[in-house]
């Protein structure tokens, strides 16, 4: 099979493809755990509006959720944009990626019904986590395999991988945090991921994401 091997999975624009139904799938799938619950006897505006006060835990993690698969999108289309070819083994590590997209419907799910436990959070951290090795892993094997050429390509894909690191660890110092408060450990998986929506400008993130030159390298 060594031969098969060196010319399998070689299309960049089937993975981004399949990438984008897997995406487009999942995401369409978050909201359908927002549902409305038996409604009451009394079909009144106030007897609705208690029954939609009843949805904010699904409409947070819906909300939270559907952000999450944004930008985990917009990172392996980055990532894939980045690589002059492919081969099986990067095949693989991004179809290992749309496994964890397709869970992510099912945790989503999990967080909200159960959004006060430490296990739902930590069932949930564990999805991103597996997003987050996945596009890593994918990153160090372009590396190695030399994926990535031309003058920037080298530098943009160190950034990359650092963006991708900072990211795991605010999620799991978030995560984390339920060890001491679930309340606070939600609200700061909300505000880290507001963070990597909206981008601003944070200069201490910003010297760990850009300060990727070595000592005696120009």
């Amino acid at each position: 099979m060594p031969q098969y091997n060196r010319f399998a999975g070689q299309s960049l624009d089937r993975l981004n493809g399949l990438s984008d139904g897997i995406f487009a799938v999942a995401m369409t799938l978050l909201v359908l755990d927002v549902r409305l619950p038996e409604p009451a006897q009394a079909r009144t505006s106030d007897a609705l509006v208690d029954v939609l006060a009843e949805l904010r835990p699904q409409l947070l993690a819906y909300v939270l959720s559907f952000t999450m698969l944004g930008t985990f999108w917009l990172a392996q289309h980055t990532l894939l944009g980045l690589y002059d070819r492919a081969d099986r083994n990067v095949a693989w590590l991004h179809l290992a990626l749309l496994l964890a997209v397709t869970l992510l419907p099912f945790t989503t799910s999990v967080l909200a019904d159960y959004l006060t436990t430490r296990t739902a959070i930590g069932i949930y951290w564990l999805n991103l986590l597996l997003l987050g090795l996945c596009l890593g892993a994918s990153a160090c094997y372009a590396r190695r395999a030399g994926l990535v050429t031309g003058d920037d390509g080298p530098d943009r894909l160190r950034i990359f991988s650092r963006r991708i690191l900072v990211a795991q660890v605010l999620y799991g110092v978030a995560a984390l945090l339920c060890l001491v408060n679930t309340t606070a450990s939600v609200v700061a998986l909300v505000v880290v991921q507001a963070y990597f929506v909206t981008s601003p400008r944070l200069p201490v993130l910003e010297r760990v994401l850009l300060h990727d030159r070595t000592p005696g390298r120009r």
